[in-house]
């Protein structure tokens, strides 16, 4: 989706998609190259975005479908950040998982790894909720 945000206004390389979105962010998530290329490949592969060459960059721009489905994913969002600072850093930490689980979505086809993963997401989420649950309780008393 950050992506296809970045690129809805005009085609761009690499390093500008990633510095429209850290600018996006304020600051606070800086997408790192290693999260972002696998992402644009396989948005490529899903025809959403295109490549074309200029002076020897890779162009990246949306396809008329990668415009339809941004706009679509845009039409679903009402807001993903307030303006807490705090909230912003912890939600730019799960897009970043979000970005490398996204890469990487083919290799969780195999069980081991896909259930080595689950298990710290899902021991990562219960201690999030731990962690929340402890704090409420600490207000209420």
């Amino acid at each position: 989706m950050l992506i296809l945000d970045a690129l809805s206004d005009r085609s761009m390389h690499a390093y500008e998609i990633m510095k429209s979105i850290e600018k996006k962010f304020g600051g606070v998530y800086k997408p790192s190259p290693g999260s972002l290329y696998p992402v644009l490949k396989s948005l490529i592969r899903e025809g959403l975005i295109e490549v074309e060459m200029r002076e020897d960059k890779k162009i990246y721009k949306l396809t008329e479908a990668g415009k339809a489905k941004w706009r679509e994913a845009k039409s679903n969002v009402k807001s993903l950040f307030s303006s807490n600072t705090n909230y912003r850093k912890l939600i730019s930490q799960l897009f970043d998982i979000s970005l490398l689980l996204y890469g990487y979505r083919e290799k969780t086809s195999d069980q081991i790894l896909y259930e080595r993963l689950n298990r710290v997401l899902e021991e990562c989420r219960g201690n999030v909720e731990a962690i929340l649950e402890e704090s409420k309780q600490s207000k209420e008393e």
